[in-house]
């Protein structure tokens, strides 16, 4: 399986379970500021080699435009600048009622974990997604 039927499979599984951000306010993003979650999103060589496509795509994209203790992804308005390509991490998160703690879905569980351990080199070269320079970032 690659990371993109992954991630098909992965979006098949949310929209059918109808999980979604459990926050009782509009979302502004708060989980994709690690400075306030303590938590940040890995991402592995092959969504690394996604998204460096996406933004070669995409040049003059600017890092950081949320600011430095944002996910370097996160846009001004509070939206994934790289959604469509976005890590695993990042597509299974959904936070739980007014904390930033990720709501538990087995069956979304089961599957990264699967997924994992078919692909256990890359989920073992899993860097943090702030760790990792990308394309066009200097």
């Amino acid at each position: 399986m690659t990371v993109e039927n992954l991630w098909d499979r992965l979006a098949d599984m949310t929209a059918s379970s109808g999980m979604k951000c459990g926050r009782s306010a509009e979302c502004h993003a708060e989980c994709c500021r690690p400075s306030f979650t303590g938590g940040e999103p890995g991402v592995t060589p092959a969504e690394i080699e996604l998204i460096n496509s996406f933004l070669a795509t995409h040049k003059g994209f600017r890092f950081y435009e949320a600011g430095e203790e944002a996910c370097k992804f996160l846009g001004k308005n509070g939206k994934c600048r790289i959604y469509t390509v976005r890590p695993i991490d990042c597509r299974v998160h959904f936070c739980k009622e007014d904390s930033m703690e990720s709501q538990i879905n087995s069956e979304v569980s089961n599957l990264v974990e699967d997924y994992h351990a078919r692909h256990k080199a890359l989920f073992m070269a899993t860097e943090l997604i702030d760790s990792c320079r990308f394309s066009g970032e200097d």
